[in-house]
């Protein structure tokens, strides 16, 4: 019976956001003849994170760090055709008092969602995508095919969200920078990942991601409409 009731109270929502969460024309999906890459979301209990591979273990980032923030879409891409990416570069955002200072618990919950505190953008290279290593399982992945005007947009726009490219901290392969915008209620995780998203043309409300369940169903509903228009992938593909 809650199950029904709960199916019922978010059917409307499902409505409103398949009319109104449409992709960006000419941006995405990306057309077959053109050079396509490949991007990973992964979804646990809590979390969201995007992923880049990469062909190798490499130092992308640092190179990175020695670049003003406005240069960063035109680095090299480190991959080669035809090569197996091992690792992946992953993006995800946090608050900073619950995920690196363990202020956490129900005060902690309460402010982080009612009132602006600090972020932190989490950069890391990983020979596993999140959803595969998550210790707050159960986790989804979805795969993407962007047009690499999508694809740059996207870096552009994940590298725009860090304040200082000075790590705040670090732990394993990942590292952390004070982000741009506050986390609260309406700037979690999820909506971070679907506004850099939607920088790359997908059909998502970064207003309507404001929890798991709802980001999820608007991921899935972007893999049917992928599939109702499927792309070919060159052989420069990632």
């Amino acid at each position: 019976m809650r199950r029904f009731v709960c199916a019922i109270a978010v059917f409307p929502l499902m409505v409103l956001l398949s009319a109104c969460a449409l992709p960006v024309e000419k941006l995405w999906p990306p057309a077959a003849d053109t050079h396509i890459r490949t991007i990973y979301v992964s979804l646990d209990t809590w979390h969201a994170m995007i992923a880049f591979p990469l062909d190798k273990k490499k130092t992308e980032w640092a190179e990175q760090q020695a670049h003003p923030p406005s240069q960063l879409s035109t680095l090299r891409d480190h991959s080669s055709i035809g090569a197996q990416p091992t690792y992946y570069e992953e993006w995800g955002y946090a608050e900073r008092a619950w995920y690196l200072e363990g202020r956490r618990g129900v005060t902690g919950a309460v402010r982080a969602l009612l009132w602006p505190t600090e972020g932190v953008v989490e950069v890391g290279q990983f020979d596993r995508l999140w959803a595969e290593r998550t210790p707050q399982p159960p986790s989804d992945l979805f795969v993407f095919k962007l047009s690499e005007q999508g694809y740059r947009r996207l870096r552009r726009h994940l590298a725009a969200t860090i304040q200082n490219h000075e790590a705040v901290a670090s732990s394993g392969e990942a590292q952390f920078f004070t982000a741009r915008q506050a986390y609260h209620l309406f700037h979690t995780c999820h909506q971070y990942a679907a506004h850099s998203l939607r920088e790359a043309g997908l059909p998502l409300s970064p207003f309507w991601a404001f929890n798991r369940m709802t980001f999820a169903w608007q991921l899935r509903r972007a893999v049917r409409l992928a599939e109702v228009q499927p792309t070919a992938a060159l052989p420069s593909d990632l």
